[in-house]
C-alpha cells in the first residue's frame, strides 16, 4: 500500500513539475508566436521577445495560470501512475493465471498416467479374480474373491470420478484439518450403485 501510495505521490509530482516548468512556458511561447504572427504586417521572429515570453512565464503574477498547468499536470501524472498500477496488476494476474493453466495441464497429465497404470494393474487383479473363481469352491476363499473384486470396481469409480471433475470440493484428511482432499466420495457412489 505504501509503495503505491509513494509511486502516485511521485508521479503526480512529477507532472506537477512537468505543468510549471514544461507546459505553461510552452503555452506563453506558442501564444507569444500566434500574437507576433497577427500584430504585424508579416511574420518577424525576435528571439528576444519569444525568450522574454518563455521567461515571463515564470513571473509571480502568472500564479493564476501556472496553477492551471500544475493542477492539470498534477492530475496527467496521477492518471498515469494509476494507468501503470493497473498495467501491473493485470500483468501479475496474466502470469498467475498461466501458472494456474500449466498446474492443471499438470494435474490432468498426472491423473491420466495414474489412471492408466491403475486401472491396467486392475484389469489384471479383476481377470485373476475370475480365473480364480473358476478353480476355487471353497466359501471362505470366494467370499475374499467377492471382497477384492468390489474393490477393484470402487478403484475405477474413483478413477472416473476423478477424471469427469468439473468442480472442486474438498474435505478434511486429517482431523485437525491440515491436509485436504478432493471429495469424490458421492460420485463414487454413484458410480458402483
Amino acid at each position: 500500500m505504501y509503495k503505491t501510495l509513494k509511486s502516485r505521490v511521485l508521479y503526480a509530482t512529477g507532472g506537477m513539475l512537468g505543468g510549471f516548468l514544461v507546459l505553461h512556458p510552452y503555452t506563453m511561447v506558442v501564444y507569444a508566436l500566434i500574437h507576433l504572427h497577427k500584430e504585424g504586417d508579416g511574420f518577424h521572429l525576435h528571439w528576444n521577445d519569444i525568450t522574454l515570453r518563455g521567461l515571463l512565464a515564470l513571473d509571480p503574477t502568472m500564479v493564476p495560470m501556472v496553477s492551471a498547468f500544475v493542477i492539470f499536470g498534477g492530475l496527467v501524472g496521477l492518471l498515469i501512475a494509476l494507468i501503470l498500477e493497473r498495467k501491473k496488476k493485470l500483468l501479475t494476474l496474466g502470469v498467475e493465471n498461466e501458472r494456474n493453466r500449466i498446474a492443471v495441464q499438470t494435474l490432468r497429465e498426472l491423473m491420466v498416467t495414474i489412471s492408466h497404470h491403475l486401472l491396467n494393474a486392475n484389469t489384471i487383479i479383476g481377470g485373476k479374480v475370475r480365473h480364480c473363481r473358476k478353480l476355487v469352491s471353497d466359501k471362505d476363499v470366494l467370499e475374499t474373491l467377492s471382497d477384492i473384486e468390489t474393490q477393484g470396481r470402487r478403484i475405477d469409480a474413483t478413477i472416473r470420478s476423478l477424471r469427469e471433475i468439473t468442480e472442486m470440493k474438498t474435505m478434511d484428511y486429517t482431523t485437525d484439518g491440515t491436509v485436504t482432499m478432493i471429495d469424490i466420495d458421492e460420485k463414487i457412489r454413484e458410480k458402483m450403485g
